[in-house]
């Protein structure tokens, strides 16, 4: 069993390795878009105390 912590998430995967397979990317899918969600709720002070622009969370959390 794997396991990848997103912050205080933690996505488990019953044996299926999370790069590969429909549930891995599924389960990365939601984990980003949670932190991504939750990210874009935090005032702009908070932001800057973590070292984030709200126009890099997309970036930070997708990596694009």
């Amino acid at each position: 069993m794997s396991t990848i912590t997103y912050g205080r998430e933690a996505v488990r995967n019953q044996g299926y390795s999370m790069g590969t397979g429909l549930v891995g990317r599924v389960k990365t899918y939601l984990a980003r878009s949670r932190a991504e969600r939750q990210l874009a709720q935090l005032d702009d002070r908070l932001l800057a105390d973590i070292g984030l622009k709200r126009s890099e969370i997309s970036t930070m959390v997708w990596g694009n």
